[in-house]
C-alpha cells in the first residue's frame, strides 16, 4: 500500500490529500503539521483580530472530515530532516517515519526588513494561528498604539482590524503610492483620498524604516511612537528543509507544472513552490497546485495552469477588485464621485482586455476576469 507523507497543513496540503484519497482510497495519507490546529483559512486571520469567527467559518473542514476520508492528521509534528534516497522523515522529537511519496507544502514566512531591532519583543507578524494568539495577548493587555510596516493588501486588512479594536494605527510603506501591484496611479489616488478620512489611521508612503526601538519606529524624518510593531512586508518561501535535503531551490522549491521537484517521488506545492520562476504566494494558486500535486502523486497526469489571480480588498468601506496587466496602450475609465464606483479597463494593441480595476460595484468582476484569462 502506497504511503504519501505531506509536510504542512495549509490549503495546498489539504487539497492534495483529498485528491489522493479520492483517486487511491486504499492508500495511506499522513499530513504532518508543526501547527497545533487543524487546517484553517489563513486569509481569515487578520479579520479575526476584529471579530471572532466560528469554527465552521475558520476551519477548512470539520474535525470529523479527516477520519471519514481516511486522512491521518498529525499535529505538532515538526519535520527537521528529509532523506530523499532513504525516503525517511525525521521529526524534532527524534522519531522518524517512512514514505513512498512526499509532498512538501511548508508554505512561507513573513519577510522581516533587515533593520536594527526588527526581531525585538515588540515586533510581531501575522502568518499563522500562533501569531494571532500572540497578538491577541498584547491587545488584551492594553496595547493601543501600533505601527504596521507594509501597506499592501494584508497590511491594510490588518490595520482595519486593529482600528476596530480601538487602536491608533500608523501604516508605513516604502513604495511612494498605494498598492502599486494592484492599482494604477489614478485608482490609487482615489483610494488614498478615501483612506485619509479614516479616524485614527495615518498612512506614510515612500518612507524607509531605519530601525525599530522598544518604544517606536525610526524613519528618516523622525520617530513614530508605538507600543507594538506589526510587520506585513511580504513573504518568503520556506525552502530550508528542501534545500538541506539537496532538492533544487531558487526563491522557492523548483517544480515543473506537475509539481515534481528535482528528487524522485517528491513534490512541492503552495507558497513554498516555484513554478517557471514564479512564487505565487496566493490562496487560490496554492489550492490549484495542491490539486495538481495530489492527482500526480496518485498516478494521474495533471498540470498546474496559472490564472490571472485577481486581488480583492474590502476595507474601510471600500470594495476593490483588480486583475491582469495595467501597462497597456489603451485604457477606458469611468468614475462617479457620488457613488464611489470606479471602472477602468486596460486593452492591448489588438483591443483585447488585458487588465481591469473596479471599485464599489464589483458585479462585473467574474466576467472581466474570465475575459482576461481567455486572452492570455
Amino acid at each position: 500500500m502506497m504511503k504519501t507523507a505531506i509536510i504542512g497543513s495549509g490549503v495546498a496540503a489539504l487539497e492534495a490529500a483529498i485528491q489522493i484519497k479520492a483517486l487511491k482510497p486504499e492508500s495511506e495519507v499522513v499530513m504532518y503539521s508543526r501547527e497545533k490546529v487543524r487546517p484553517y483559512r489563513r486569509p481569515a486571520l487578520s479579520g479575526m483580530i476584529a471579530e471572532p469567527m466560528n469554527e465552521a467559518q475558520f476551519y477548512i473542514k470539520p474535525e470529523t472530515f479527516y477520519q471519514d476520508k481516511g486522512i491521518r492528521l498529525e499535529l505538532d509534528h515538526t519535520v527537521t530532516v528529509i532523506q530523499p534516497s532513504e525516503k525517511f522523515l525525521t521529526f524534532a522529537d527524534g522519531t522518524a517515519a517512512a514514505f513512498d511519496k512526499l509532498l512538501i507544502a511548508t508554505g512561507s514566512r513573513c519577510f522581516l526588513p533587515p533593520v536594527p531591532g526588527i526581531e525585538g519583543e515588540n515586533v510581531l507578524s501575522l502568518r499563522e494561528f500562533a501569531d494571532f494568539e500572540r497578538i491577541e495577548k498584547r491587545l488584551e493587555a492594553g496595547v493601543r498604539k501600533i505601527v504596521v510596516i507594509g501597506g499592501g493588501l494584508l497590511g491594510l486588512e490588518l490595520a482595519e482590524s486593529l482600528l476596530e479594536r480601538g487602536c491608533e494605527v500608523v501604516v508605513t510603506e516604502g513604495c511612494p503610492a498605494l498598492l502599486p501591484r494592484n492599482l494604477d496611479a489614478e485608482a490609487a489616488a482615489i483610494v488614498e483620498k478615501k483612506l485619509a478620512e479614516v479616524p485614527n489611521l495615518t498612512l506614510r508612503f515612500g518612507v524607509k524604516v531605519q530601525a525599530v526601538e522598544p518604544d517606536g519606529v525610526v524613519l528618516e524624518s523622525g520617530k513614530i511612537p508605538a507600543e507594538l510593531v506589526m510587520v506585513s512586508a511580504g513573504a518568503r518561501a520556506n525552502t530550508a528543509l528542501a534545500a538541506a535535503a539537496g532538492i533544487r531551490c531558487n526563491r522557492g522549491i523548483a517544480v515543473d507544472d506537475r509539481m515534481r521537484t528535482s528528487a524522485p517521488d517528491i513534490f512541492a506545492a503552495g507558497d513554498c513552490a516555484e513554478v517557471d520562476g514564479v512564487c505565487y504566494g496566493l490562496f487560490n494558486a496554492a489550492k490549484m497546485m495542491g490539486q495538481a500535486a495530489g492527482r500526480n502523486i496518485a498516478g494521474e497526469e495533471a498540470c498546474f495552469r496559472p490564472e490571472s489571480y485577481p486581488a480583492r480588498l474590502a476595507v474601510f468601506g471600500l470594495k476593490l477588485f483588480s486583475a491582469g496587466c495595467f501597462d497597456t496602450p489603451q485604457a477606458e475609465t469611468s468614475y462617479d464621485p457620488e457613488t464611489g464606483n470606479f471602472r477602468k479597463l486596460f486593452r492591448d494593441d489588438s483591443g483585447r482586455l488585458a487588465g481591469c480595476i473596479l471599485m464599489g460595484d464589483l458585479r462585473e468582476s467574474l466576467k472581466l476576469q474570465a475575459e482576461i484569462d481567455s486572452s492570455r
